[in-house]
């Protein structure tokens, strides 16, 4: 009998975004690089889905005290600090959420967020920060009450529920296959490709104008910002 080449079992290439891409894109619905998974994307659909995850803090016990929100203040190259409001999943995301405000509780040297900085700014995803060990993204540590014994630093991914459409969502970074630590990012851009890699658990309620600003304004050097940004306060509220 004939032999199956190892070409054509392959699963990439030609076939990896569909057959007739060239008649899809002199349709007008785009090159090849967008007619993969996200093309037919409903951003409204998913902020919607969205919605619904993190109107399920209306559950939460009132007894337990579970915060909702968190806040950064964030100070430009010196500049008077300007806050930003995160609203929390913290019913649908409960250990992610805590490793979060935990994190933003602590204070000193503590190993928190305070006095870290933004170390890189993606022009087409947003602020990337929370290395409380280096502070320039190559490390990251998880607070000590959520690691354990046999993985101090890291937890595993929770759950991807909230999705990367639109500005303002705060999503850990992992550092490794379904892994988080303190890093963590905040999108000025629908980001689909972090959806099913980035567990989001966060959106900015108030302050989105700050985070923008900084996007925008800062000039960076492969990423690396080239003023301070610093989260000079954090907490709960």
């Amino acid at each position: 009998p004939a032999t199956t080449s190892l070409r054509s079992m392959a699963t990439g290439t030609r076939g990896a975004r569909g057959h007739g891409w060239l008649g899809k894109y002199r349709a007008g619905m785009g090159g090849r690089h967008l007619q993969g998974r996200w093309h037919y994307r409903d951003v409204e659909e998913l902020k919607a889905l969205n919605d619904e995850v993190f109107s399920m803090n209306e559950s939460l016990n009132k007894a337990d005290n579970i915060p909702t929100e968190a806040y950064l203040e964030l100070s430009v190259g010196g500049e008077a600090p300007r806050r930003v409001v995160i609203e929390l999943a913290s019913a649908a995301l409960p250990k992610t959420t805590e490793n979060f405000r935990l994190l933003c509780q602590e204070k000193g040297e503590e190993g928190g967020y305070e006095s870290t900085s933004v170390h890189k700014i993606e022009k087409t995803v947003g602020l990337c920060l929370g290395d409380v060990v280096s502070d320039d993204g190559s490390g990251g540590r998880c607070h000590p009450k959520i690691g354990t014994y046999q993985n101090p630093f890291s937890f595993e991914d929770e759950g991807f529920f909230v999705s990367h459409a639109g500005p303002g969502i705060v999503s850990m970074m992992s550092p490794g296959v379904h892994r988080n630590d303190s890093r963590f990012l905040i999108t000025t851009a629908d980001a689909a490709q972090l959806d099913g890699r980035f567990v989001a658990f966060g959106r900015v309620k108030d302050g989105m104008d700050v985070i923008n600003e900084i996007h925008t304004g800062v000039f960076t050097k492969r990423g690396k910002p080239t003023v301070e940004i610093k989260v000079v306060g954090c907490g709960v509220q």
